[in-house]
């Protein structure tokens, strides 16, 4: 699993790409936590849109911990996170981890991107 990280705007889109496993989780679960890093150092706050749309689902290994890292990091952001691109089988994951109503998950990055302005 790979994480690029871009700016547009007040925006920052994180795309996440590959096989999610557990061996994948560390370096993703850093790159978020230097995201809220930098967005606190920042005098612009940032609206963070997580694209999964190019994420793999390979087996049960990690996903629990990859849904935790998710949920810390929509903790600790600023403005709630949305997701897009998020593929069936985890939304059905992540709804069943998802008591507090935390994922604002949209079908397409510009859905995700419009919906800050409803806001």
């Amino acid at each position: 699993m790979r994480t690029q990280i871009k700016k547009s705007g007040d925006t920052v889109i994180v795309n996440v790409n590959g096989k999610l496993d557990y061996e994948t989780q560390e370096p993703f679960k850093q790159d978020l936590k230097n995201l809220i890093t930098d967005a606190k150092t920042d005098s612009v706050p940032h609206k963070i849109i997580i694209n999964m749309e190019k994420l793999e689902f390979v087996g049960s290994s990690g996903i629990s911990n990859f849904i935790q890292t998710l949920k810390d990091f929509n903790a600790r952001s600023e403005s709630k996170p949305r997701y897009c691109g998020v593929r069936s089988e985890f939304k059905r994951i992540i709804k069943a981890f998802d008591e507090d109503s935390a994922f604002d998950i949209y079908d397409t990055e510009d859905r995700a991107r419009k919906s800050f302005e409803n806001n």
